[in-house]
């Protein structure tokens, strides 16, 4: 396992499905400083190789585990996680807890939009009443140590950023961002259905002014010029709005999703990478574009 040392306090768990182009994209970021923490643990088909991930590395206990969001590539995992490490607290949205005491409704809702990926991402497993924090509240890892939280709603209305010492752990709020082998740059919304423009802004606004280092995106890797980024995102969003209307206004009766990503691989400069992806990658990110696509069709539309 090839585990991503970004620091000598931090690194990043590559989890890779076992789904074509789906290697470098699902993560866990791992703190090992002098307290020891996860931020969102990957689906339930991967949790075997986060923890093979921590043996290697010699973490025998955690401090916490922190969910970005409760969807299933990030927090899929955290019923059968914790069942390895049982005194572990989870810190989460107030929103999410219910979803992960029960995640009947999580599993179905996933199943609905992801089909046959979910159920590579494997079930939902349920986690311990007990175990679950809210986020938003004060949550220390001992005397001196705080981890502060900002929520940070657009790709779920349920998305929490945490900021810890120089390192900020944004989970989707600052997009999907890809650092392609040739050094060029890949990243687009992460703006599902349903998709609210003004509270996404509002979330990277919030972010920009959070004093930090290091930002670690949840998909996939991490930027020292986040300051660059964020408003580089930020402008990617007006962006995605004026092609998309367009298109909506110019429709030629062919298929309006498709036609929108069309003309966003020509428009946005953000999205020049995808002729540089293997076509497994590609498939995979034409799934998750057309996702986003939607969500501003959806915000739009209203």
């Amino acid at each position: 396992m090839d585990i991503i040392e970004i620091t000598s306090e931090l690194c990043l768990i590559p989890l890779a499905q076992d789904l074509p182009g789906f290697t470098s994209f699902i993560g866990s970021w791992l703190y090992k400083g002098e307290k020891k923490f996860l931020v969102d643990v990957g689906p339930a088909s991967t949790v075997p190789k986060l923890l093979n991930a921590l043996e290697i590395m010699g973490v025998q206990r955690l401090d916490a585990v922190l969910l970005t969001h409760i969807h299933i590539d990030h927090a899929g995992g955290a019923g059968d996680f914790v069942s390895y490490f049982p005194d572990t607290p989870i810190l989460c949205h107030s929103s999410g807890i219910p979803h992960l005491e029960d995640p009947s409704r999580l599993w179905k809702g996933s199943l609905k939009t992801l089909g046959e990926t979910a159920r590579a991402y494997g079930p939902i497993q349920p986690v311990p009443p007990d175990l679950l924090h809210e986020a938003g509240q004060e949550f220390r890892l001992g005397d001196s140590h705080e981890i502060i939280q900002f929520l940070t709603p657009g790709h779920a209305p349920h998305h929490v950023s945490y900021l810890f010492d120089d390192y900020l752990f944004a989970g989707e709020a600052g997009g999907v961002f890809c650092d392609l082998p040739d050094g060029s740059l890949y990243l687009r919304p992460a703006t599902p259905p349903r998709f609210f423009m003004e509270t996404s802004i509002r979330s990277i606004d919030t972010l920009s002014t959070v004093p930090h280092k290091i930002f670690c995106y949840g998909h996939f890797g991490m930027t020292r010029n986040s300051a660059e980024m964020l408003e580089t995102h930020r402008c990617q969003l007006f962006k995605w709005a004026d092609v998309i209307r367009e298109q909506m206004r110019a429709d030629d009766g062919t298929e309006l999703v498709e036609r929108c990503m069309e003309a966003l691989l020509k428009e946005d400069p953000l999205l020049a990478g995808w002729n540089r992806m293997e076509p497994d990658v590609q498939k995979r990110e034409r799934t998750f574009l057309h996702n986003s696509i939607r969500g501003f069709v959806g915000y739009l539309n209203k």
